[in-house]
């Protein structure tokens, strides 16, 4: 008895019994298989014609309860693939009909949770929309705040959060991927999406159920998420090397990479170091680039601390940030583009209700105009969400006044979420012995 119990019979790939019942077949093992209908075997045509002609080359007989076909014969072989190409098509056209009844009902407000509901809420059997679990949602408010407010990164919200007890959605630890799907998840500001892992066919729209997070809120973060993402460095940054992933090469325009010198060496304060870290054109290691000479991190941050004692008297083309688009054209296009989508729809409905065009042409005409029309609202939600967002939480003037001020009060780690979280890019200029900064690019405010 061979049984993939629970596994799609779309094709033999993940399907632990059958592969080794070819196994038994090539080793002589079995004589005769039986199944109950050809499509319990498998349901691609490809796959079941290399079924059958594996069973003939090991002198295997083939049988099924449901369809009586001689594959020893030319007509029980034809027949044979005939019924493959139905199962397959079945396959393929519930597939179809499955993520179409799931698009519909995205488009109609309602989650797709066909397992288990986000965390936060939770979902009554027989029914559609979920409810907001007050005491989850509580931790779902607190990881955001976390995260946004007092610089958490995904591993510390986890120590939190399992350090208390507090369970899962599953019941077991937290993991960095899981406080991560809360934080993306734009279920908990009221909205809904389908698709996630395809770009192609995502698209967001406004749900039946109750928010727990502020728009503001949630765009923050995923502000904030994004920022991380640019500024990766090659290396993770620790605390003695806060300048890791924000350094860039005067002359190639690269990544700076860290690495570490071990040997008696003083820090800042004084204290014996048993090793210390330096930074190196990661291009220069490979040849590409012609900035050999490495900056030592202490005689960076020598640089850097004289490079802030006269921000009061740099220029502001000297102090540079990096703003976020204005979207208010692409989106006026876009709206314009949707509106002449409808229009040319109601054309079309009008030519095919005055018999002008067959039906086949009216419904080609449809789909084309609903996947353009989708393509753009799609986007549009985009847009109009980052633009939302554009509402700035902080001035040139702060953080130049604050930098300034309390740069030399701060620790290590302190130093490492203002670089991490302000910074953007870095570019230093060495001549000879002397090292100063060259450029300082804030992230947007």
């Amino acid at each position: 008895m061979y049984a993939d119990e629970g596994i799609s019979g779309k094709d033999i790939e993940g399907r632990p019994a059958i592969k080794q019942l070819i196994a038994d077949v090539e080793s002589g093992k079995i004589t005769n298989v039986l199944v109950y209908k050809i499509d319990r075997l498998t349901r691609s045509t490809k796959n079941l014609i290399e079924l059958v002609e594996l069973f003939n080359n090991h002198q295997c007989a083939f049988n099924s309860l449901i369809e009586s076909i001689d594959t020893s014969s030319a007509t029980g072989r034809m027949f044979l693939k005939i019924v493959g190409i139905f199962a397959e098509f079945e396959r393929e056209n519930l597939a179809e009909r499955l993520r179409l009844g799931f698009e519909r009902k995205v488009k109609e407000g309602y989650a797709i949770c066909s397992f288990i509901t986000a965390y936060g809420y939770e979902r009554e059997l027989g029914t559609k929309i979920p409810t907001i679990n007050k005491e989850q949602a509580t931790i779902v408010q607190r990881i955001y705040n976390m995260y946004l407010y007092d610089d958490c990164n995904l591993k510390s919200i986890c120590r939190i959060l399992n350090a208390e007890q507090i369970p899962s959605r599953k019941g077991i630890k937290w993991c960095p991927s899981s406080v991560k799907g809360i934080l993306t998840n734009i279920i908990y500001i009221g909205k809904v999406r389908y698709s996630v892992n395809d770009s192609s066919r995502y698209f967001e729209t406004d749900g039946q159920h109750e928010p727990i997070l502020d728009e503001t809120i949630f765009y923050q973060v995923q502000e904030k998420m994004n920022k991380i993402k640019r500024t990766a460095p090659t290396k993770r940054p620790s605390s003695a090397a806060y300048y890791c992933g924000v350094m860039y090469c005067p002359v190639c325009g690269g990544k700076y990479t860290t690495k570490w010198q071990y040997g008696k060496q003083k820090d800042e304060n004084g204290a014996s170091m048993a090793a210390y870290p330096y930074y190196l054109c990661r291009n220069a290691q490979d040849d590409k680039c012609t900035a050999k000479s490495i900056i030592s991190h202490r005689i960076l941050n020598r640089a850097f601390d004289e490079y802030i004692t006269r921000l009061g008297d740099i220029t502001e083309n000297e102090v540079k940030a990096e703003t976020m688009p204005d979207n208010s054209a692409e989106i006026d296009t876009i709206t314009a583009e949707i509106k002449t989508i409808e229009k040319r729809t109601e054309e079309i409905i009008s030519l095919y209700v005055t018999a002008t065009i067959e039906f086949d042409t009216y419904q080609r005409m449809v789909k084309q105009s609903n996947e353009r029309r989708g393509e753009l609202e799609t986007r549009l939600s985009h847009l109009q969400n980052a633009q939302q967002a554009r509402v700035p939480t902080y001035t040139a003037s702060d953080i130049v006044t604050n930098i300034r001020e309390h740069w030399a009060e701060l620790d290590n780690e302190q130093r490492l979420q203002f670089v991490q979280q302000f910074i953007k890019r870095i570019i230093p200029q060495k001549t000879g012995r002397e090292v100063t900064v060259k450029e300082l690019l804030f992230n947007e405010f």
